[in-house]
């Protein structure tokens, strides 16, 4: 019998060390998955089915998921390599961002130990999207987001099977699709940004001259049904206008034509809140004979009381991440304003503006390091690879479209991971190969 000769040795060895990291991939990417599905709302009211800890299970989980991931990646060297934190200097304004917040929230909360507990889980989402942008590059994250969106469309329809009752809620006495969320508003935001980054994914399929697979059209048709019947207006605004961007005007393949997103978002964000509570209250009378309403269904009154209440107390600090609606003093005196049966009178959360919404919490120097953070990761665009930035011109565009009349102060949610993924993705330097790809190659070799 003839022995194996050294080479066909080391090719043994070379395929099970590449199925070996394949495998490792794999079981990472589930895991990003599962983290995505979380964030965009699951388990939701399956906690019917689930148990009523199911919910807190799943967030604690994924939180320790994600240290698990950010440590033991960086630990490829062995577990003596493990770094506690793998700093970039190209995230230097994310970080400033993630410590001002930090030290303003615990320096005027009334609530140390909420506050350091929502501070933490805020760092750490930010952090764990950072990580997600040095791993992946916008293509890969478009696949994996797209994933865990179909994950989360099967689990509505398989959740209207079960509770067929219950997949209707009666807001404002209209009948809003809700799926397994608790709101339409929450179930019509998650399935337009899913919209619209397929739709982001179908671009870069046709660059590659692929055809859609036949269950990522049914993905599509089911979502913009389900959107459909969830009768928000805003959310359609959400994606039309990211979407005629990346079709028209993206769809020149020309950097020229790129957008600069930390200035467009500022420019955007800030003056929409002016128009609206200047130029609104002139049109009123026109507005009002076609049928419309010049306050934006109450939330311009809302929007002046704040400025009005912001103003006169902690005006530079806020009262700390995530803490303006459980402090009840500070909401009574936005209630001052309101009649005390009304519902502007009795509301305990939601400014309805990402910007003001900021200011509350962590006042004008919050503000003020979240704007840099966003004009620092988004000054190369047009050196950017068009992946990359595709990727983070169809979030930007939708989180200012629905940051307008809505907010997204979470620690954990998909709003803020899109966000700071969006952010780290448009900071890395551009590589004419995946990071993931080019890992993969490396180790392999």
């Amino acid at each position: 019998m003839r022995p194996r000769s050294a080479g066909y040795t080391s090719a043994s060895a070379s395929a099970a060390r590449n199925r070996s990291i394949e495998r490792r991939e794999k079981l990472i990417d589930s895991a990003v998955v599962l983290i995505l599905l979380v964030s965009m709302g699951f388990p939701g009211r399956y906690t019917r089915l689930l148990g009523g800890s199911s919910s807190t299970l799943l967030e604690y989980g994924t939180f320790g998921l994600q240290l698990v991931l950010m440590l033991f990646s960086s630990g490829r060297d062995g577990v003596m390599s493990i770094k506690l934190l793998d700093l970039k200097q190209r995230y230097t304004a994310v970080y400033c961002m993630a410590v001002v917040f930090f030290a303003d929230s615990m320096f005027v909360t009334r609530y140390p130990s909420e506050q350091i507990i929502t501070c933490v889980r805020f760092t750490v989402t930010i952090l764990f999207a950072l990580w997600m942008a040095d791993r992946y590059d916008g293509e890969d994250i478009l696949r994996l987001i797209c994933t865990a969106q179909m994950v989360f469309v099967v689990l509505t329809l398989l959740y209207c099977v079960l509770f067929p009752g219950t997949i209707f809620s009666q807001e404002q006495g209209e009948h809003d699709f809700i799926g397994f969320l608790r709101t339409k508003n929450n179930e019509a935001a998650e399935l337009s940004v899913g919209i619209l980054f397929q739709i982001a994914w179908f671009k870069l399929q046709r660059a590659r001259r692929e055809i859609p697979q036949r269950w990522e059209l049914m993905l599509f048709v089911v979502q913009g049904m389900m959107l459909f019947l969830c009768n928000a207006k805003g959310a359609l605004f959400c994606v039309a206008i990211p979407a005629a961007y990346l079709l028209f005007v993206e769809g020149r393949n020309d950097p020229e034509w790129r957008l600069p997103l930390g200035l467009v978002y500022v420019v955007g964000s800030v003056g929409f809140l002016i128009a609206a509570l200047t130029i609104l209250p002139l049109m009123e009378p026109l507005l009002s004979a076609i049928g419309k309403d010049a306050t934006l269904t109450g939330r311009t009154p809302l929007w002046r009381q704040i400025i009005l209440v912001m103003t006169n107390s902690h005006t530079f600090t806020g009262y700390g991440f995530g803490m303006f609606w459980r402090d009840r003093q500070a909401v009574a005196l936005l209630h001052t304003a309101f009649r005390s049966n009304s519902f502007m009178g009795t509301m305990t959360t939601g400014a309805h503006n990402v910007l003001l919404e900021y200011w509350l919490n962590v006042g004008l120097f919050g503000l003020a390091s979240y704007f840099i953070a966003l004009l620092a990761s988004f000054r190369q665009m047009r050196k950017l690879e068009r992946q990359n930035y595709i990727f983070c011109a169809a979030y930007m565009l939708w989180f200012m479209v629905m940051g307008w009349t809505e907010r997204s102060m979470s620690t954990y949610e998909y709003q803020m991971v899109f966000l700071f993924l969006a952010m780290g993705v448009g900071s890395n330097k551009p590589r004419p190969v995946s990071r993931r790809r080019a890992r993969l190659e490396k180790e392999a070799t």
